[in-house]
Parts: C-alpha cells; sequence; structure tokens
C-alpha cells in the first residue's frame, strides 16, 4: 500500500497507515534524500530493538535509531521497512513505507542544434542560434566567445537563445555554450571555424 502523498513525483509525507508503518518525509536539505522515523504512537514505549531494512535488505548502521537519513536519487522508489522489538511485547511489530524521492526525473539537458554562421559584410558580422530540450526549469545558459561586440537574446521559455558578434580578424573565431538546469546538470557545445580570416 502506498503510505506517503505523492505529487508530481515528490514524496511530501504521510502518516503511516499502520501503528509501525516508518513515517517517512523529505529531508529538506536540498537533496533528494528522506528521514524516516519511528512512529509517534511509540515515543514513550520501552524499545528493547530497532530494525531497518530497505527493500528487504537489512540497514545494520541504523540498528537501534530511531530517526534516519536514507540517502536516495530523484524518483528513485523503494521500500523501507521497520522491525520494532518491544520489552513489553512478545511479538515485534512490523511495518514498511513506500518512499519516492523527491527531485525530478527528467532527463538532463540536452543541445538540440547548435549553428554558427558568417556574413562578408562589412564588420564580418556572425550569427549562432541554439536549441536544447530536457532539464529542470529554471535553465541557464552561459556563452563565451573570442568574438568582439557579442550579443545574446534570451528565450528560455522555447529552449533558445540567438547570439551575434563580430568575427575576429586575426585568429579563429570561436563560440562556446553551456546549458544548465536547476538541479546543476549541463550540456556544453562549442562551433568555431564559421568565419574568414584576413
Amino acid at each position: 500500500m502506498l503510505l506517503t502523498a505523492v505529487l508530481g513525483g515528490l514524496l511530501f509525507g504521510a502518516s503511516a497507515a499502520h501503528a509501525s508503518d516508518p513515517v517517512c518525509r523529505p529531508a529538506l536539505t536540498n537533496t533528494p534524500d528522506v528521514v524516516c522515523a519511528v512512529p509517534a504512537e511509540f515515543d514513550n514505549r520501552p524499545v528493547e530493538s530497532i530494525e531497518w531494512t530497505r527493500d528487504g535488505d537489512p540497514l545494520p548502521q541504523f540498528d537501534d535509531i530511531r530517526q534516519i537519513l536514507v540517502s536516495c536519487k530523484p524518483g528513485q522508489t523503494f521500500v523501507i521497512g521497520l522491525t520494532l522489538h518491544l520489552a513489553d511485547d512478545l511479538i515485534p511489530s512490523v511495518g514498511d513505507t513506500q518512499v519516492t524521492c523527491p527531485g525530478s526525473t527528467a532527463p538532463p539537458p540536452r543541445i538540440s542544434g547548435f549553428f554558427c554562421y558568417a556574413d562578408d559584410l562589412y564588420g564580418n558580422p556572425f550569427y549562432c542560434d541554439l536549441f536544447w530540450e530536457g532539464g529542470t526549469d529554471p535553465d541557464e545558459v552561459q556563452v563565451s566567445s573570442n568574438g568582439s561586440q557579442a550579443r545574446r537574446t534570451n528565450d528560455y521559455a522555447n529552449n533558445h537563445v540567438s547570439i551575434s558578434g563580430r568575427c575576429d580578424p586575426y585568429q579563429d573565431t570561436h563560440v562556446s555554450v553551456s546549458v544548465y538546469d536547476a538541479e546543476g546538470r549541463h550540456a556544453d557545445a562549442t562551433q568555431a571555424s564559421f568565419c574568414q580570416r584576413n
């Protein structure tokens, strides 16, 4: 049974469905990690031992700890199990909770097109168009060039940046771009040899 409230691939946490089901929520540490805890109703009961599992595999490093930090990747799903041996109960209390780690499952950004060309007009202007897909908003694009008077126009809503400038008459002009998403993932590309040299 899904025991957490999941919306848009994010785990928000929920009350346990059975008394001994662990309660899990996002760690709120700017990571996809989650915190899982022994249900509050056991706070005042004498506990002899606590055992945790992840997808059925023991997590001995967390034995006898009431609240644990579980590392995971965005969108990853697994089951956290809990076994409580209570001092006043012969039968252990067993429960589990399915967890979906917060964060995006979107693929990283990918440059789908990057084209540059130069005109033979006065001043040797050049023009570039960059298109990308994937990643998580907000996007950020970094541009560098050894050309002069470089300018850019951002159209982040359509994953497009246009770049213009003037060719360097004495060396090969290049333009380099990096597309970053909100999670810091990036894609890079460089164009060169599109300008005529004197």
